[in-house]
């Protein structure tokens, strides 16, 4: 027999016209203390909905209320991958497995539209998101600590009290065949990466680097999200004065009082592959992970922390592999300078 309640749940897409409904879920769930600014606003949600940037999905009860909704979000619309999030399940109806319902009607969607793939940043103060993750089929890509403000609380979720930045878990889910690739991860990493390829079933060819051309100026673009107080440095083009150009912003950056900042490169670029040691050894930036298919590629991305700090025994996993994975980046942690209370 099926599950009585499971059967009388409808899904649905979000309409523009039914913005209001995912800032009502948000409420439901998470009172006023939601990390994304926009998602109180119906003006952005309406437009986002509009041009397709984000993709919704309601549960709704049989009485008509929506109980629960999953969300695809892209830069743009033509986007081969986009972040599942926005996972909303209202209070008194946890337990339905509204979660797994939602999230493989939206995986659905992405296959039927030639979407690659999805990756999900699930909080990691409790297990509950990513064993409903890994009971879809996602795997997990890494750890980025303190990436939530302290702030952020769950309705009647019973997570550990603690006054520090919250981590997530990357998963990574794929909905469409993947294509082969070659990457270039640094050899201070290889291990690990070619571990996480290995786990997510990513096919890739491994090289080794090749050196930036001399006389080249590397470019940075930085990204601020106040709504979380961190940034995020993305290096686009890879130059001999690297370090300096990275030691640089990241001053600027924990000058303006930024809590937790990132650092992405692409590892179809064979710069990446000789990244110098010394971002990890004197810029204290420490393995975070790799986001699959991001960028024509994977995106290997680092973490440093600024008068912030978090601890292990706060953090969840849901997998034996996760809590090898989330060990190896304490570990390259530990071994970083000036990455926490500095």
């Amino acid at each position: 027999m099926g599950d009585p309640v499971k059967a009388s749940i409808t899904i649905e897409r979000l309409e523009p016209t039914r913005a209001n409904v995912l800032i009502e879920a948000i409420y439901s769930s998470y009172g006023d203390s939601y990390d994304h600014a926009w998602v109180y606003d119906i003006e952005a949600v309406a437009a986002r909905l509009e041009n397709q940037t984000m993709i919704s999905f309601v549960a709704c009860a049989p009485d008509g209320q929506v109980v629960g909704h999953t969300g695809l979000l892209r830069d743009s619309n033509k986007d081969p991958v986009g972040e599942s999030g926005l996972a909303v399940v209202h209070p008194d109806w946890r337990g339905n497995n509204l979660f797994p319902t939602l999230k493989a009607r939206l995986a659905q969607w992405c296959k039927e539209e030639g979407v690659l793939g999805m990756y999900s940043e699930a909080t990691a103060a409790h297990p509950y998101s990513q064993v409903a993750n890994i009971h879809l089929g996602a795997t997990e890509t890494g750890f980025f600590l303190g990436y939530i403000p302290a702030e952020v609380s769950y309705k009647k979720i019973d997570t550990k009290k603690t006054s520090q930045r919250l981590s997530v878990a990357l998963f990574w889910l794929a909905t469409s065949e993947l294509p082969t690739r070659t990457s270039y991860p640094p050899t201070w990493h290889r291990d690990v990466i070619e571990k996480l390829y290995e786990h997510n079933d990513l096919t890739r060819s491994i090289s080794p680097g090749v050196e930036s051309i001399k006389g080249i100026t590397s470019l940075l673009a930085t990204e601020r999200a106040d709504d979380h107080n961190d940034a995020f440095i993305t290096v686009l083009r890879q130059g001999s004065d690297l370090m300096n150009a990275i030691e640089h912003e990241t001053a600027t950056l924990k000058s303006e009082g930024y809590n937790a900042i990132y650092l992405d490169f692409e590892l179809s670029d064979p710069a990446t592959g000789v990244l110098p040691i010394e971002i990890h050894d004197e810029l204290g930036f420490f393995f975070g992970g790799i986001i699959p298919e991001a960028k024509d590629g994977d995106i290997l991305r680092f973490q440093h922390l600024h008068q912030a700090n978090v601890d292990i025994q706060d953090i969840s996993t849901a997998s034996d592999f996760g809590q090898e994975l989330l060990e190896y980046v304490f570990e390259r942690k530990r071994l970083a300078p000036n990455s926490g209370q500095d």
